[in-house]
């Protein structure tokens, strides 16, 4: 009975720091957050000031490999890109 309740606050402290660590503005890319959001949040902030350092936190890969990033609609995005020599898509 003790045992359990131990569990269940070892775990539950667990979740917690876990979302609070979601919060983390130098955390990266959050879950489900386009390349533009992340990229003008990035920017927006004191930590990444280049647009190469935000473009690297913010490019997604796969297996390694970095993707594209995705800049529909993002002119002024897409320029920046095009200037550090960094592959995106329309």
């Amino acid at each position: 009975m003790v045992f359990d309740k131990v569990i269940k606050k070892i775990i539950l402290s667990g979740f917690t720091l876990l979302l609070l660590g979601g919060c983390n503005p130098e955390m990266g890319r959050l879950p489900f957050e386009s390349d533009v959001g992340c990229l003008r949040k990035e920017l927006s902030s004191d930590t990444h000031p280049s647009f190469q350092i935000a473009a690297n936190y913010c490019q997604q890969d796969d297996h390694g490999v970095p993707l594209p990033l995705k800049l529909k609609g993002a002119l002024d995005l897409q320029m920046q890109a095009e200037k550090a020599n960094i592959a995106y898509t329309n």
